[in-house]
């Protein structure tokens, strides 16, 4: 089957990262269509992914996890699913926010800016997954530090994003110089197209904070 062109939101969407314009108001607006948008419009994977990899890695079962951009939900959605409970989430969009305070899943859902330093304390978590938050107009590698900050020493860290960016901007590269300065430790990078519908290929990232010494 052909793989279609993004349109509607999505099109917008792509339009705001080829021009690195701030996506945070296209969320807000977006927020309403989302889910139906991305699960039925195109086929959306990409919270499948990371929850399945994020079950897979636990070395044992997380009391506490931040879900860093977290949108409506979904993958708060897919963690509950598996058993998983504590979970936090985190987000730039008060719409999203809004729309995952609905679905009744997260203990606490915090306002921030992964650019900056977020409102919470050093080593809360003892896992973090983060899925699309990275790209043009989102996050960059810059702010991988600030998700591992998030997480207790040792702690697993998942992250799942477009595959074109982190070409692109050298995320590779990033990754690498982090473990070298001792901040995680990468145990897998690996490939996927994330949209049934359209050919977009994603990253996962599975990583531990490191941990502390001696």
């Amino acid at each position: 089957m052909d793989k279609k062109e993004p349109s509607g939101m999505l099109a917008k969407l792509a339009n705001f990262e080829a021009a690195g314009k701030q996506t945070q108001p296209l969320y807000d607006e977006w927020s309403g269509s989302y889910e139906a948008d991305l699960l039925g419009g195109v086929g959306y994977t990409a919270h499948i992914i990371a929850t399945e990899a994020f079950a897979a890695n636990c070395r044992a079962k997380p009391a506490a996890i931040i879900d860093v951009g977290c949108g409506t939900g979904l993958v708060g959605e897919e963690l509950v699913r598996r058993g998983f409970a504590g979970i936090d989430g985190l987000d730039i969009s008060q719409g999203m926010l809004e729309r995952a305070r609905a679905k009744g899943l997260y203990g606490r859902l915090i306002a921030g800016d992964l650019t900056r330093r977020t409102p919470i304390a050093d080593a809360t978590y003892d896992a973090a997954i983060c899925v699309g938050s990275f790209g043009p107009g989102h996050l960059g590698p810059h702010c991988f530090p600030e998700i591992v900050r998030l997480v207790k020493p040792g702690s697993l860290v998942v992250i799942f994003m477009n595959g074109v960016h982190f070409v692109e901007d050298d995320y590779a590269g990033h990754i690498r110089r982090l473990e070298e300065a001792g901040v995680w430790a990468v145990d897998s990078i690996k490939s996927f197209n994330y949209m049934e519908a359209l050919d977009r290929p994603g990253r996962l990232i599975i990583a531990h904070r490191a941990a502390e010494a001696d």
